[in-house]
């Protein structure tokens, strides 16, 4: 530890800070968007998402750091959709460790 650390008693922030400071950058965004001008709700509704996606993938100034998007299916699912025929949901993978989803948000679109 350095004495700045030591000095000033710096910790980590808490789970419940980082939610915190999540919430009220998603809040500042909805502010945000809700002032834009000459835009249709569709493209005001997109920058809400682009917005927030940037936010998880760590891009935002206004939050520290990214945020992994961890899969966490119900312990049943995986049973059920076996007897359905259909594919399941793996628990635990996270779907944005190697990329940057607002990279990909418009791309779909265009597929």
């Amino acid at each position: 530890m350095n004495n700045l650390t030591e000095s000033n008693q710096l910790k980590p922030y808490t789970k419940e800070e980082m939610r915190e400071r999540f919430l009220q950058q998603c809040r500042n965004l909805a502010k945000y968007w809700s002032r834009v001008k000459d835009q249709t709700k569709e493209e005001l509704c997109d920058g809400v998402v682009f917005s927030i996606l940037n936010v998880i993938d760590g891009g935002s100034g206004g939050f520290p750091c990214a945020i992994d998007l961890v899969l966490r299916p119900h312990p049943e699912d995986k049973d059920y959709w076996i007897t359905e025929g259909e594919n399941w949901v793996e628990d635990g993978q996270v779907i944005n460790n190697d990329t940057n989803l607002h990279d990909y948000y418009f791309k779909g679109e265009q597929q």
